[in-house]
């Protein structure tokens, strides 16, 4: 039950006014370590821990069964590039006791532990860690229990992973907090665990960000004069458009470091065989994601139906191809940021892989954060209290920001209830290799049949400093939280309806009472609704919604002119749970509704609250053409000549044509979600006889805000009342034997 902020924009910009070196973060004192020279362990400050743990598969699924023989846990001199004695720590696949495979484990429960104030950190090469299955972790859990109790449960108690090396993504280590979000009563409860992990990149030395790419090959070489990148909601913040005759050699003719989405026309001259947006910085956690990618050369789409290739595919179904393919509702989408299992097992030697040597992987845990870093690069930072890093909003969140000119996974928080603030108080280190099981919990995935044993991992040494610390941030004070208050919850009250209630103490009125106590509980199936009515129309910001544990993973906030026809303006598919607080929908309309995709568990959608907030004071502006001189796109364009942005330029001599067939459709990009009230459109002798008026927020999904079944040409005037920032008309019924041919369009 994640608490979290739904927007598009990050909650705020973050910048560290220090350094990120991790060497630099503070005056430090070394106060303990262990170097592993003396040829055995140090068992008044390690335990061994053997058998299987929890459930017999400690818990996380794996095969292995940990041991205390030499075999697993040896020690090694003269090891290249070690400061000294190294501590080897080896799983092997045998045959002993009950299991296939054996490892070794140890930790200082109950004899070592830290708590803030503390820089920790490990030197390890997890050598022979090369494919999926294997892998070797360097983490911390609780060495204090709280009053009342002789347990601590997890994930109440929290965990840190500081070092999650798997063999399946070889070339990145995952720094990880583990927590929850509710105490329970201290018992465990499986959907109660929040966690937040940032990867490091070996190769960037930074958090990572792999470069993508999509290319058309137009056939031959040709000039054009216009790119036009419709996102998807995953865009890319920095990209190049580049050409080149041969799909070897490119050339830059547009480059941005600003993107935001949306369409992107680009008026620009280039010439080449191959065409190919090149992204190099994502604008969010997910991928490079475009619905189409058209190449224009006077009007005409060069790049429809041609082959495409591309650096990667998320999917099958999101295959380049789709971006080329004329559809709006199909696209191409590249891995995402984060890595995915593969690439394994890396060359010998290979820097990029971490299994090519030793590095130090540590944390500088303050009062108020924990910094990871690998060789002194911090590259996660994890704010343990709401509005540290962010706004103070009751929600998580994490976002990779630009730090010193670095990447850093910025994320919080995790102290979500008073009894227990897991990352203020001491853990003690654990040392852990193991063997992934088909259930693929851990260790990257169950093993595969050609991995290779044994699996050494070294350890050079173990150090802790003590570390100056004057709790406070080293981001600036956050920007305020996008607050209701002082405005009114325009639904509270408000006529409320649903498409059904599970009793009648649960319906759709007490989402809408003000009273915390109170919910409407939907039948248990999914695409289940709960509408209000909020009385006039209003320019909608954001929405708040509290759920009960009854929760939807996937759902979408739609409004509506006259509560028939429904316009989505936010789609969520991650739900949580919690409170979910959908911010800067700049969205108008009278009625407001939920509706639900997808249920987050086995009964019903179910809400204690649903509040509306916004401002009716912004009458819409019936005076300024908005769609004057805007992006266009057509169906098609007669003779190669007609061409769409004609029906928008202001000229009472230049028109719009489509080809003479059914149907076909003119659209125009406002730039931004705009609330609407009429549109207008001067008709050449190829008039419309039946048409829609659509909306879209993003020129993908559209809902007709008004329909024509006579239309007799002219000069229609058709009121409407939505929002959105893509308006389009969609003939289906020509008027004539020719096509459909507009002087004018234009929209107030």
């Amino acid at each position: 039950m994640n608490r979290k902020i739904i927007q598009h924009p990050l909650a705020r910009g973050v910048a560290l006014a220090a350094s990120l070196a991790a060497g630099n973060a503070a005056a430090q004192t070394l106060i303990w370590s262990d170097e592993f020279n003396s040829g055995s362990l140090d068992e008044t400050v390690w335990n061994i821990e053997t058998g299987t743990g929890i459930n017999g598969n400690w818990g996380t699924g794996q095969l292995d069964r940990a041991t205390e023989r030499p075999e697993n846990l040896n020690f090694i001199n003269g090891v290249p590039g070690a400061d000294g004695g190294v501590l080897s720590i080896t799983t092997r696949n045998e045959s002993y006791i009950d299991r296939d495979y054996t490892s070794g484990r140890i930790n200082t429960q109950g004899k070592v532990a830290f708590g803030p104030g503390h820089k920790i950190e490990a030197r390890v090469w997890p050598r022979d860690v090369r494919y999926q299955g294997q892998g070797f972790a360097f983490w911390m859990m609780p060495n204090e229990i709280p009053s009342g109790f002789d347990y601590l449960m997890w994930p109440q108690g929290g965990e840190v992973d500081i070092m999650e090396y798997v063999g399946s993504i070889p070339y990145h280590n995952l720094a990880t907090v583990h927590y929850a979000w509710f105490w329970e009563n201290n018992e465990y409860q499986d959907w109660n665990h929040g966690h937040l992990g940032g990867y490091y990149s070996f190769k960037d030395q930074q958090g990572p960000d792999e470069p993508e790419w999509i290319a058309v090959d137009l056939g031959q070489s040709m000039s054009f004069d216009q790119v036009v990148l419709h996102w998807e909601g995953a865009y890319g913040k920095s990209y190049k458009i580049q050409v080149s005759d041969d799909n070897i050699n490119w050339s830059d003719v547009y480059a941005t470091s600003n993107g935001d989405g949306g369409t992107d026309t680009l008026n620009l001259n280039g010439s080449g065989r191959y065409v190919r947006m090149y992204g190099t910085e994502r604008a969010t956690e997910w991928s490079y994601s475009l619905f189409e990618f058209e190449v224009f050369t006077g009007g005409v789409n060069q790049a429809y139906g041609k082959p495409v290739t591309t650096s990667s595919s998320q999917a099958s179904d999101l295959a380049g191809a789709n971006a080329v393919d004329g559809e709006y509702s199909t696209r191409w989408s590249s891995n995402l940021r984060n890595p995915g299992y593969g690439g394994y097992p890396p060359l010998a030697g290979d820097p990029s892989a971490g299994s090519s040597g030793f590095h130090t992987y540590g944390i500088n845990w303050y009062q108020n954060r924990i910094e990871f870093y690998v060789d002194d690069n911090v590259y996660h930072i994890h704010y343990l209290n709401d509005g540290d890093a962010y706004a103070l909003d009751g929600n998580d969140e994490a976002h990779t920001q630009k730090i010193d000119g670095r990447r850093v996974y910025v994320s919080e928080y995790s102290n979500h209830f008073d009894e227990w603030h897991p990352f203020e108080r001491q853990m003690y280190l654990i040392l852990s290799a193991g063997v992934g099981g088909p259930s693929g919990y851990t260790y990257g995935g169950g093993i595969v049949p050609e991995a290779q044993f044994p699996v050494s991992v070294l350890v050079d040494w173990v150090r802790v400093y003590q570390i100056d610390d004057d709790g406070e941030s080293t981001l600036p004070d956050p920007e305020p939280n996008p607050d209701p208050d002082p405005q009114e919850n325009l639904a509270l009250g408000k006529a409320a309806t649903a498409s059904s209630s599970e009793s009648e103490a649960m319906n759709a009125t007490a989402a809408v009472d003000g009273n915390s106590e109170t919910r409407w509980a939907s039948a248990w199936n999914d695409g289940e609704w709960l509408a209000v009515d909020l009385g006039a129309n209003y320019t909608i910001d954001q929405v708040l919604l509290e759920w009960e544990a009854a929760f939807a993973s996937g759902y979408q906030v739609q409004v509506s002119g006259d509560g028939q026809s429904w316009q989505t303006v936010r789609t969520v598919v991650d739900g949580d749970g919690g409170q979910d607080v959908i911010a800067n929908l700049n969205a108008s309309g009278r009625h407001l509704r939920i509706l639900v995709d997808q249920r987050g568990t086995g009964y019903g959608a179910s809400l204690w609250e649903l509040e509306v907030y916004g401002d009716s004071g912004s009458p819409v502006d019936s005076s300024v053409d908005k769609a004057a001189g805007k992006p266009v796109a057509a169906s098609s364009v007669e003779g190669n000549y007609w061409f769409a942005e004609y029906a928008v330029d202001g000229n009472p001599g230049t028109r719009w044509a489509s080809d003479d067939s059914d149907p076909q459709w003119i659209s125009v990009d406002l730039g931004a979600v705009e609330p609407l009230s009429k549109v207008v459109l001067d008709w050449e002798a190829a008039f419309g006889k039946s048409y829609q008026v659509q909306l879209s927020n993003d020129g993908v999904n559209w809902v007709t805000a008004a329909s024509v079944s006579n239309g007799d040409g002219g000069v229609d005037e058709i009121a409407i009342s939505g929002s959105g920032r893509y308006v389009r008309i969609f003939g289906t019924e020509r008027g004539t034997g020719y096509g459909y041919s507009l002087w004018r369009f234009e929209v107030y």
